[in-house]
């Protein structure tokens, strides 16, 4: 064997390894470039319609509502009404909020109670990610 040829083998395993670090490092890259985390939800801008347009209507403090939950502001929604906390700020799946927008509610019927206007699976959706970011006034 020459001697340029045995400089050559203790090369390779340099190489190589750097060649799988760099390739390792591009996937990560490429991967942290690609996946969206999702963006924050804005009471003011995203939640605030959709209450108004489907829960408001009905539970204002202008109506004597039943259930004492009033929606038509951030603090009378966070206060909750007669069954307690309608907002678990940081969990969805335990905010009555949401459980009341189930096919099957915990109690009750479900809502909002009309066929014609509900939420759209986007609109929910938008409702659980504010809650689940902590569901701020923003």
């Amino acid at each position: 064997m020459t001697r340029g040829y045995v400089e050559r083998l203790h090369f390779l395993p340099v190489f190589l390894i750097t060649a799988a670090g760099l390739w390792s490092f591009s996937g990560f890259t490429q991967a942290t470039k690609t996946s969206k985390s999702p963006r924050e939800i804005s009471y003011l801008k995203d939640v605030a319609p959709i209450l108004d347009k489907f829960c408001a209507t009905c539970h204002n403090e202008d109506e004597d509502h039943p259930s004492q939950l009033f929606m038509d502001s951030y603090e009378s929604l966070m206060k909750g009404g007669k069954h307690g906390a309608s907002v678990k700020p940081g969990s969805a799946k335990e905010s009555l909020l949401l459980q009341k927008m189930d096919a099957e509610p915990p109690f009750g019927r479900k809502m909002p109670p009309s066929k014609k206007l509900i939420p759209t699976d986007e609109q929910v959706e938008v409702l659980r990610q504010w809650i689940d970011q902590g569901a701020k006034k923003n």
